[in-house]
C-alpha cells in the first residue's frame, strides 16, 4: 500500500493549526512568568513589623497604642509624616524607618533633638533595628514589634 501525500490544501491547514497551538503556548508560559513575578513582588512588599507606644511623650496617644509601619516610615510632627508625633520635642520629620532586605534599618533626619536605640544616640547613618528595639523620639519611646 503506498503512502499518499496530504493534499496541499490540507497540510497548509494542518500547519497552520499548528503554529496556532504554538502561538498560545507561548502565551500561556508568558502569563504563568508574569503572575508568578507578580505573587513574588506581592511577597516581598509585606511589611514585618509594627511599633508599639512605651511612652507617649506630650503627645495624646496611650502607651501600648499600636503603630502600623510602611516599607518607608517617615515619623515626625509634620503632618506630611506617615507616624506624626505632636511631642514639642520632635522635629518636623525627625527619623526614617525603611523595611529593606528584610530587616529595619533606623536613620536620624537630621532631627534637632537626635534619635536614641535602646537609650543611646543613634550614630550617623542607618543602623539595623531589631524587634524588641526601643527607639527614642523627643520624649516618645517607641518599641518595634513583629
Amino acid at each position: 500500500m503506498p503512502i499518499t501525500a496530504l493534499p496541499t490544501d490540507v497540510a497548509i491547514f494542518l500547519l497552520r493549526l499548528a503554529m496556532l497551538a504554538l502561538l498560545y503556548l507561548f502565551l500561556f508560559s508568558v502569563f504563568l512568568a508574569v503572575r508568578r513575578e507578580l505573587r513574588q513582588q506581592a511577597a516581598d512588599n509585606t511589611v514585618q513589623g509594627r511599633l508599639v507606644l512605651l511612652d507617649a511623650g506630650t503627645t495624646n496617644l496611650p502607651p501600648g497604642h499600636v503603630l502600623p509601619l510602611q516599607r518607608v516610615t517617615t515619623i515626625g510632627r509634620s503632618p506630611r509624616c506617615t507616624l506624626v508625633l505632636n511631642d514639642t520635642f520632635v522635629s518636623a520629620t525627625h527619623a526614617i524607618l525603611t523595611w529593606r532586605d528584610g530587616q529595619w534599618w533606623l536613620r536620624d533626619a537630621g532631627s534637632t533633638n537626635g534619635t536614641w536605640l535602646n537609650h543611646e544616640p543613634l550614630p550617623p547613618g542607618e543602623v539595623v533595628v531589631q524587634y524588641g528595639d526601643v527607639i527614642g523620639i523627643g520624649k516618645v519611646r517607641l518599641k518595634l514589634a513583629s
